[in-house]
């Protein structure tokens, strides 16, 4: 006999169960919610210090962008990136999911990037 066994009322054993056998119907799947988190583009706090003092914002379609272009530079092997969307410059850990550090516009002329193995242009 199992040691674990049903007790009503705890982790909703005996309860109803919906289509999905207790997840709610056209909810997303825990795995893929775990898997997003997990996934998720990371901040380092350098870059949210570079994104405020700059007043450089984001909108969630740049964030789209974004997580793209991670996914499109580990495709290709990159380790360490520069990001350039519009007038702002991210460099990135590719293999980390970090975004190091952020520059605006006036801080991309006449600079020199180094230790990065790949450019990703978004648009």
């Amino acid at each position: 006999m199992s040691p674990i066994r049903n007790v009503g009322g705890v982790g909703g054993a005996g309860q109803p169960q919906g289509p999905q056998g207790g997840r709610p119907a056209g909810g997303p799947k825990f795995a893929d919610i775990l898997k997003a988190k997990l996934e998720g583009v990371k901040w380092s706090g350098h870059a949210q210090e570079r994104l405020a003092s700059r007043g450089i914002s984001l909108t969630d379609r740049d964030r789209a962008l974004i997580d793209g272009a991670f996914r499109k530079a580990s495709e290709k092997g990159s380790r360490n990136s520069l990001f350039l969307l519009r007038d702002i410059g991210l460099i990135v850990s590719v293999e980390n999911r970090t975004v190091v550090t952020a520059v605006d516009k006036a801080d991309l002329k006449e600079r020199v990037f180094t230790e990065i193995d790949s450019t990703v242009i978004l648009e």
